[in-house]
C-alpha cells in the first residue's frame, strides 16, 4: 500500500493525459491539433484538475473534438451553398450532443460543491465587503487631497494676494 505512484495523479499528469490520450495526429490535420488543444485548455480552466474523473475528461475531449469536427465541416462547405445544406443536419447534432455534454460536466461539477462550505455567506456579506472596500478607497483619496491641500497652502503661506496691485491700489485712493 501507498509507496512511489500511488495515489491520484497530479495536475499536469491529468492534463498531459487529457491532452495526449486522443491521438490527434492521425485524426487532425496540424491546424486542427492546435484548435483541438486550445479548446482542451480552455475548458481545462474551468475545472480544478484535482477533482476531475474520467467521464468529465471524456466528455471535455468529445466537446473539443465536436468543435473541431464542426469548424472542418463549415470550412469544407464555406463556398458551397449545397454542401452547407447536407451538413446542416450534422451540424446541428453536434451541437445538441455538446449541449448534452455540457450539461453532464456541469451536473457533476454541481454535486462535487460542499454545500456546507458557503453556509452563512450571504448577499449582506457581500454588500459589507464592498461597502468597506469603497470605504477604504475613499479614506485613500481623500488622504492623497488632503496632502496635496497641505502642500498648497505651505507653498502660499507667504503669499499676500493682489495688495500692490496697481488696480488696488487706485481702488484704496479713490476710497480715502
Amino acid at each position: 500500500m501507498g509507496g512511489k505512484g500511488s495515489g491520484k495523479p497530479k495536475k499536469t499528469v491529468i492534463k498531459k493525459l487529457i491532452k495526449d490520450i486522443l491521438p490527434k495526429e492521425d485524426i487532425f490535420t496540424e491546424k486542427e491539433a492546435a484548435l483541438y488543444n486550445d479548446y482542451i485548455n480552455a475548458y481545462l480552466s474551468d475545472f480544478d484538475t484535482d477533482e476531475l474523473i474520467s467521464s468529465d475528461m471524456d466528455d471535455i475531449m468529445n466537446i473539443a473534438m465536436n468543435k473541431v469536427l464542426t469548424v472542418r465541416l463549415l470550412k469544407e462547405s464555406k463556398n458551397d451553398v449545397d454542401r452547407q445544406l447536407d451538413i446542416a443536419a450534422t451540424l446541428e447534432k453536434l451541437d445538441k450532443r455538446n449541449e448534452k455534454l455540457k450539461e453532464s460536466l456541469s451536473t457533476r461539477r454541481r454535486d462535487r460543491i460542499n454545500p456546507n462550505e458557503l453556509k452563512g455567506f450571504s448577499i449582506v456579506d457581500l454588500a459589507v465587503a464592498y461597502d468597506q472596500d469603497m470605504k477604504e478607497k475613499h479614506e485613500r483619496r481623500l488622504a492623497k487631497l488632503r496632502k496635496e491641500e497641505a502642500k498648497i497652502i505651505e507653498k502660499r503661506k507667504n503669499f499676500f494676494g493682489n495688495r500692490y496691485d496697481a488696480e488696488k491700489m487706485s481702488e484704496d485712493n479713490k476710497k480715502q
